[in-house]
């Protein structure tokens, strides 16, 4: 039976996995492996076989599932709504500039958002506009959805930095902004603390 990895082993494998990531989306589509920090054990379409193989290894590991197919980047996670959930949503305020215009807004800290997200209209509030002939990207959700890449200054409590933002290209709706890991994330330590209802950002020195 396969071990639960220590912390110490479990920081490793998942720091392979993200160095690896690329490859296995070009090889792997769709295959369930098992891997360790040393690599790749087993793979395969069949759980089963993956599981067999990997156990007969009596080597530590763990089963990750590659996307059938990938786009551009992933900006909008899926949300369900249980039918017993703590109601709070962890939204921070933050400052958004671009030249001389200046709006200051709540985001939703979406540690599942590789990119920060603002809607049409804000995009369109804040001075943006597109260029002749910009061809927009496609962002992975369900159905896809066009975005255009822009920066943006943002101010988090007293600091104040360029980052990446996807303005989406379609009105869906929707209002919310989301805060995402690029760079964001490499400039704050982000602690949720969902009991409490609160979001602590701590600035990172290194950065």
């Amino acid at each position: 039976m396969n071990k639960t990895p220590s912390l110490h082993e479990s920081q490793q494998m998942l720091k392979w996995l993200n160095q690896n990531r690329q490859m296995l989306l070009d090889l792997y589509k769709n295959q369930h492996f098992a891997y360790n920090a040393d690599g790749l054990i087993a793979h395969s379409e069949n759980l089963r076989e993956v599981l067999k193989l990997a156990e007969a290894s009596n080597q530590i590991f763990a089963i990750y599932l590659v996307p059938r197919r990938t786009t551009s980047i992933q900006i909008l996670p899926i949300r369900f709504r249980t039918v017993t959930r703590h109601d709070w949503q962890p939204n921070y305020h933050v400052k958004l500039k671009h030249r001389d215009i200046e709006i200051s807004t709540t985001m939703l800290v979406d540690s599942g958002a590789e990119l920060s997200l603002i809607s049409l209209k804000v995009g369109q509030d804040l001075g943006y506009a597109l260029a002749d002939a910009e061809s927009t990207l496609l962002a992975e959700t369900i159905g896809g959805i066009e975005y255009v890449l822009r920066n943006v200054e943002m101010r988090i409590d007293e600091h104040s930095f360029i980052a990446p933002v996807a303005w989406l290209q379609t009105n869906t709706g929707g209002k919310q902004l989301l805060l995402g890991r690029e760079i964001v994330f490499d400039k704050f330590n982000i602690e949720f603390r969902q009991a409490d209802e609160q979001i602590i950002f701590t600035w990172r020195k290194d950065s």
